[in-house]
């Protein structure tokens, strides 16, 4: 694990530039008991979710880890022990013993255990009654929903019935809640009852309105609004306790519990769902109850600290006497006296302005900005979208730095920034500034043909666009290898106003050359650097490609929330090669309904998680993204994701020895298979590699990032043609597989730097 005590430090820095931070909610003291003026609670307990543990790392064991040797540091005396799902990722038996190797371990002698399912719990390819059946037997309850008492107090677990990301509460499950409701009620009037169950309440806490229960969610609802002195905690969403809606009051009273695995966010902000740093943040709580009181004290796990200062809901509870009501706040955030923003103009591009602003300050929380870019040519707004305060960061940056992407090249823009709350307020004063965008954009470099013998030239190509009113000049330098020929190493070039010219070099190789040669061009603004770009050749070789002749199809997203004006991903095939979907794979993610093209610059706008750490991969690449493709419709709480891509028909010889090389990025989870296989004309076929959850795979059940692969492959005496099929499935909402520059020859494929 990265170090607690320097990680988030070093984060701000390097996301921000910046070491200085503040907290509008400092934590309580560590050193703070909190026993409420000195009362001994009569109750203590702690509650974590979504531990995920899984087979193919034991990053999630080593959080577990932790959390549990602080819960037992803060709370020496625990009565109980809570999970609210999702103990596992995948509800494997192995996922299981891994948890309870360590729960068991660590768990304090006479504490009462409480588990229930989640969905992931369910995601192990076994029916629903057999997933259940293989939870009650590693966690020994004595059913998916049950009811113990605990020092006098009232513990109701549920469970949801079934695999689905929302969760199914069966009428007869809410019915057989209302009963033990009544029951508690009858045995300790007034006094709290504690429910426990891993998808939110629908309309109840932060994340509920997209993580929340989906069917019978009235008839439960109106099950529990009978009793104020009801608390629930779920789990699920993994939104962070930071935010004040993580505790909500209406009826009774609600409680998210974040994730001990990950933090996850509400969609439509800069950072996305999983902002930087994401699978660092560990979370979950501990209650003490008093005789008038239930005190929820927040943990942050991967800083060994609280979160802000405890949550206290009084007894006997009263709805006209809660505090954490859903209008509790009507204060506006505030920026700093004088405080100004301003533009970085070193980071300013052909699209996209980079600023930078003190934060602002609220009673609560500062939760996010909204962000506007005016074109004071059109007076349109080009840019208008929200970005997070990084609240979920502690400490919490003193500044913040952020790009404006979606912009006009050439144009000068006013920025206006405006705070907002968790509750919608508005900050009263919007900062502004002006910035220009830049004018010239070396557009695309590419050669053709990319594949060429002895004997035959190419030609690089350049193209470059002037989007300004003015003239401008510069030039072309091209770096070519070494035994290539080129007619000019440097170009000159003049552009009128808005002007596009492609520029032409011709290029001839050697006779001693083969296998792939790479071409760097630098464009130039007078003397000043504007940008560099790799070209590639393959001589002499059975096949070749690198995927960047689709950079002139490349759209627009459609479920992906990333500007218009970033030209980033097609379906569309190069010439020969097919994709092929699974006719049982459901729809998701239009961008990533199996393979795609797409560049780095968009893949990683959707989502990073490494994604960022292909640097083998350029241009244009493939990608099979189950992870994004799970985004939109959860498509995999109902089927795999299952996508092939074949290669054109490549004539080879019988008994011909063959060397293939592909630059790969893949990261494994569950029961996900990739693999590439030969198939050639006599019928037969050849596995050249399999990446899966198997030791013995070629990925030996772990990730296999950035690294070029050279495979084997033998053709049989009959063959003459072969197609190669590279295919990702048995994959749900896992992770990714990135491919680029694939060659084929017959002689061995020397891996590039």
């Amino acid at each position: 694990m990265k170090s607690k005590s320097n990680f988030w430090v070093i984060l701000a820095a390097l996301t921000l530039g910046l070491t200085v931070s503040f907290s509008s909610a400092q934590a309580f003291s560590e050193s703070s008991s909190l026993v409420n003026n000195n009362r001994k609670p009569e109750l203590v307990f702690p509650v974590i979710s979504d531990v995920h543990i899984d087979n193919s790392s034991t990053i999630d064991d080593e959080k577990f880890k932790a959390a549990m040797n602080q819960l037992n540091k803060v709370a020496p005396d625990q009565d109980a022990f809570v999970v609210v799902g999702d103990l596992t990722d995948y509800g494997y038996e192995t996922e299981y013993d891994k948890f309870f190797s360590i729960y068991n371990e660590k768990k304090q002698d006479g504490v009462n255990s409480l588990f229930t399912m989640g969905n992931h719990d369910y995601w192990n390819g076994l029916s629903i009654k057999d997933a259940q059946t293989r939870f009650l037997e590693k966690t020994a309850m004595e059913s998916i929903y049950y009811h113990k008492k605990v020092n006098g107090y009232h513990f109701i677990a549920l469970s949801p019935e079934d695999s689905t990301t929302h969760g199914l509460y069966t009428v007869d499950q809410i019915n057989w809640l209302k009963k033990q409701l009544e029951a508690a009620e009858k045995d300790n009037p007034g006094e709290p009852i504690f429910v426990f169950l891993h998808q939110h309440i629908k309309d109840t806490v932060y994340g509920s309105d997209l993580w929340g229960t989906q069917e019978n969610k009235e008839l439960l609802y109106d099950t529990l609004k009978e009793y104020p002195q009801v608390i629930t905690f779920s789990g699920h969403s993994h939104y962070p306790l930071e935010d004040p809606r993580t505790i909500h009051q209406k009826d009774f009273t609600s409680v998210g519990t974040s994730s001990v695995s990950y933090l996850e966010l509400e969609p439509g902000k800069l950072q996305g769902f999983h902002p930087q740093g994401y699978r660092d943040i560990s979370q979950g709580m501990v209650v003490e109850v008093y005789n008038n009181e239930v005190m929820i004290k927040k943990r942050d796990f991967h800083k060994d600290n609280w979160v802000g200062d405890p949550w206290v809901i009084k007894y006997p509870a009263k709805k006209n006497k809660f505090n954490y009501t859903e209008d509790r706040d009507h204060i506006n955030p505030v920026f700093p006296t004088k405080a100004d923003a301003s533009i970085i103009e070193e980071k300013s591009t052909l699209r996209s302005l980079t600023i930078e602003f003190p934060q602002a300050t609220d009673n609560l929380l500062v939760h996010s900005y909204q962000i506007k870019a005016k074109n004071l040519k059109s007076g349109e707004y080009d840019a208008d979208f929200k970005a997070f305060s990084n609240f979920y960061y502690d400490p919490i940056p003193k500044k913040l730095e952020f790009p404006i992407n979606g912009l006009q090249p050439g144009t000068t823009y006013e920025i206006e920034i405006q705070a907002l709350d968790s509750f919608g307020n508005t900050s009263k004063t919007k900062l502004k500034t002006e910035g220009t965008t830049k004018a010239l954009e070396m557009v695309s470099t590419q050669a053709s043909p990319t594949l060429v013998t002895n004997g035959e030239s190419t030609s690089i190509q350049v193209k470059m666009k002037n989007y300004g009113s003015k003239g401008v000049n510069g030039k072309i330098k091209i770096d070519a290898p070494t035994d290539w020929t080129l007619v000019n190493h440097e170009i000159a070039y003049e552009l009128t106003g808005y002007e596009e010219k492609t520029l032409n070099v011709k290029a001839t190789p050697s006779e001693a050359i083969s296998g792939a040669s790479e071409f760097t061009v630098t464009a130039y603004e007078g003397e000043q650097k504007i940008g560099s770009k790799d070209v590639q050749v393959l001589v002499n070789m059975m096949l070749g490609q690198n995927f960047d002749y689709l950079q002139s199809s490349l759209k627009p997203a459609v479920n992906e929330d990333i500007p218009d004006s970033i030209l980033g991903w097609t379906s569309e095939t190069p010439n020969g090669w097919t994709i092929t979907n699974s006719s049982h794979m459901p729809a998701g993610t239009i961008e990533w309904q199996g393979w795609s093209f797409t560049t780095k610059d968009f893949w990683t706008k959707a989502d990073t998680q490494e994604r960022e750490d292909f640097d083998l991969g350029q241009g244009v690449i493939a990608v099979a993204d189950p992870d994004e493709w799970d985004d939109n419709g959860s498509p995999a709480s109902t089927g795999y994701f299952d996508s092939t891509l074949t290669s054109p028909s490549i004539k080879v010889k019988g008994d011909q020895n063959l060397s293939l090389g592909f630059a790969s990025h893949y990261k494994q989870e569950g029961i996900q298979t990739a693999e590439v296989t030969a198939v050639f004309d006599n019928g037969e076929k050849q596995q050249v590699l399999i990446y899966d959850n198997k030791s013995t795979s070629d990925n030996g059940n772990s990730h296999v990032l950035n690294k070029y692969e050279v495979k084997s492959i033998n053709v049989p005496e009959e063959a003459s043609s072969m197609k190669l099929k590279w295919r990702m499935y048995n994959a749900k909402n896992n992770w990714f597989w990135a491919i680029d520059d694939i060659r084929l020859d017959d002689q061995m494929i020397v891996p590039p730097n």
